[in-house]
C-alpha cells in the first residue's frame, strides 16, 4: 500500500513551511526592533521620603552621583552637614565631582531596611560608582513631620546584607512627648496596648487596685437610718 502518498507528503510540506516561515519572520522583526528604554518616573522628594528605605537609597544615589546638596534635603543633623561640606569641597575642587557627575548613568544603589521602629530605623547601602570599589554606608535615619530624614551616616565594613548588629536594632516601641506635654505611645503591630485617642490625655487610675480592700481614706455613710 502507497501511503503516504506523495501528494500528501507535498502538501504536508506546504502547511508546514507556511506556518513556521511567519512565525521565524516575525520572531526576528520584533528582536530586531529597538523599542524605547522605559526611565523610571522621577518621584519628588517629598514622596521619597515617606518610607525609610526609599529614602535612604535615594540619599546614598544622590551621594553617589556627586549631587551632595541635593541629598542634603533627606538628612539631619550631622549627616545634612557632612554632605553640605562635601558639597563645598565640590566647589574648591571641582575635577573630582565632576567626573562623578558624568557617571551618573552608570550609578547604581541598592538598600535595605535593618531595624524599624515608629520613629527611628537603620538602614544599609550599597552604591557602585561605574567599574569602581563599592561604596557601602551605615545609616540612621528619623522620622519627622510623616518623613524620614537620615540623621547619622557612617561607612560600613562588610556586606549590606550581613546579620545585624546590637547598634543597629531600634525599639519596636516609642514614646514621643506631645506639644500638651503628655506622652503618646506608639507600638508595633500585634501589640497588646490601648492608646489614647489624638488630642487625648491618658486615663489616669486612682482607685485601688483589683483585688484589694477600699482604702480607709475613702469616705464612708455612717448615718443612722430615720424612722
Amino acid at each position: 500500500m502507497n501511503s503516504p502518498t506523495p501528494l500528501t507528503l507535498r502538501l504536508l510540506g506546504v502547511v508546514c513551511v507556511a506556518t513556521v516561515l511567519p512565525w521565524a519572520l516575525a520572531k526576528a522583526a520584533c528582536n530586531l526592533r529597538d523599542s524605547p528604554i522605559r526611565q523610571p518616573h522621577d518621584l519628588p522628594t517629598e514622596t521619597l521620603a515617606k518610607n525609610a528605605k526609599s529614602a535612604a537609597q535615594e540619599l546614598a544615589q544622590r551621594a553617589a552621583s556627586g549631587r551632595f546638596r541635593e541629598a542634603a534635603e533627606l538628612a539631619r543633623g550631622d549627616a545634612a552637614k557632612e554632605l553640605l561640606d562635601a558639597d563645598a569641597r565640590c566647589q574648591a575642587e571641582p575635577a573630582p565631582c565632576e567626573r562623578r557627575r558624568s557617571l551618573a548613568d552608570r550609578v547604581y544603589t541598592r538598600a535595605v531596611v535593618a531595624s524599624r521602629g515608629p520613629f527611628e530605623a537603620t538602614a544599609r547601602t550599597e552604591s557602585r560608582v561605574g567599574d569602581e570599589a563599592p561604596e557601602r554606608f551605615a545609616l540612621r535615619l528619623a522620622q519627622e513631620d510623616g518623613r524620614w530624614y537620615v540623621v547619622r551616616r557612617t561607612p560600613l565594613e562588610g556586606e549590606i546584607d550581613a546579620p545585624v548588629l546590637p547598634d543597629e536594632v531600634v525599639a519596636p516601641v516609642a514614646i514621643r512627648p506631645s506639644a500638651h506635654g503628655h506622652g503618646n505611645m506608639s507600638i508595633a503591630p500585634g501589640g497588646g496596648v490601648t492608646l489614647p485617642a489624638p488630642g487625648q490625655d491618658s486615663p489616669v487610675h486612682t482607685g485601688s487596685p483589683h483585688g484589694s480592700a477600699p482604702s480607709s481614706d475613702a469616705p464612708s455613710d455612717t448615718s443612722t437610718p430615720q424612722p
